[in-house]
């Protein structure tokens, strides 16, 4: 759940007791503040990225290069910059600085 000026929220429940028993049994419900990962996740899975691309975004979120990416990723640097492309036209984002504020919700 996205709050104003880049707060994200996550949101769990879990019934409580024992499963097998009848009835309607209560459920908690736990709201935390949310993880870079799990909004890098939530992001990924609404810009409907691979998951090739979602890795590529993972490393450029923690600071890499394209360099240093497609070492990481065994790829060519053409093939992270073609991996770029792809997540820009599916994010609506035209550069990196773009890209990973809207991705991690700052």
């Amino acid at each position: 759940m996205h709050l104003s000026e880049g707060v994200w929220l996550t949101l769990r429940a879990a019934r409580l007791g024992v499963p097998e028993r009848a009835g309607n049994p209560d459920i908690a419900v736990t709201i935390e503040k949310s993880s870079p990962t799990e909004r890098l996740d939530l992001f990924s899975r609404a810009c409907v990225l691979s998951t090739r691309e979602a890795e590529l975004l993972g490393h450029l979120i923690l600071g890499a290069d394209t360099h240093l990416t497609a070492q990481r990723m065994f790829v060519s640097e053409n093939t992270v910059q073609d991996h770029l492309k792809s997540i820009f036209a599916k994010t609506a984002t035209t550069n990196r600085r773009t890209l990973m504020a809207r991705a991690v919700g700052q």
